[in-house]
């Protein structure tokens, strides 16, 4: 069973949260808490903390993050907003993911599974935005993960690409598979460069390498 604890200053986010995940059998949130303080104050065994990335409590959103990382917290990040900005300073400071909050519920649960296997959840939307070196992508996925990472919704760029919605659906799936061999292969990478480093080199600097985006 993965334990999620939530850490939302909205009231109704966690009920939307719980709600979503009620009928995962291997998901149970155990904790709710309005302010970071107060979750880390509890001291909740949790698995994976799902963090909104804008409290109001007047702490840029990157210190929050690297809190939970120095208490090793595995951190997925939820927000309203898909500035590349925040999603690299997220990234950065040691989110292991990062989801929109009016993204597909279901990827809620396979991005909560994702992290707590110690890989990155980020949609292939998100990762076209933010990446220095992206994939390979054939022209038509570049259109869809464009239109999609400027707003669109899955009918509109079916109606302007002249397809069905099915075919939207599998083209950002088969750019995201793209996006997740890319991140594998950096994570290798990294890891490589993690044990030619002296014998010094910290676990948190390991940890962030781990979870870089390519």
């Amino acid at each position: 069973m993965i334990r999620v604890a939530v850490v939302d200053d909205d009231r109704l986010a966690p009920a939307g949260i719980r709600a979503l995940l009620a009928g995962q059998p291997d998901i149970e949130v155990c904790a709710v808490h309005t302010t970071l303080a107060g979750h880390l104050a509890a001291a909740v065994e949790a698995d994976v903390v799902l963090l909104d990335l804008l409290l109001q409590d007047g702490v840029a959103p990157a210190r929050n993050i690297a809190a939970l990382v120095r208490a090793g917290r595995t951190v997925l990040v939820m927000s309203v907003h898909a500035d590349h900005r925040e999603v690299w300073a997220a990234m950065q400071a040691g989110a292991c993911g990062y989801l929109v909050k009016d993204d597909d519920p279901d990827q809620l649960a396979d991005a909560i599974r994702t992290v707590h296997a110690g890989a990155v959840a980020i949609t292939p939307e998100l990762a076209f935005v933010i990446s220095l070196s992206p994939p390979v992508l054939s022209p038509t996925e570049h259109q869809v993960l464009l239109l999609r990472s400027r707003g669109h919704t899955y009918e509109a760029i079916a109606h302007r690409l002249n397809v069905d919605k099915s075919t939207v659906a599998t083209l950002l799936r088969r750019a995201g598979e793209k996006f997740a061999r890319r991140a594998a292969d950096t994570a290798v990478d990294s890891a490589a460069g993690t044990l030619s480093q002296p014998s010094t080199t910290s676990k948190a600097r390991t940890a962030s390498a781990r979870h870089r985006i390519p």
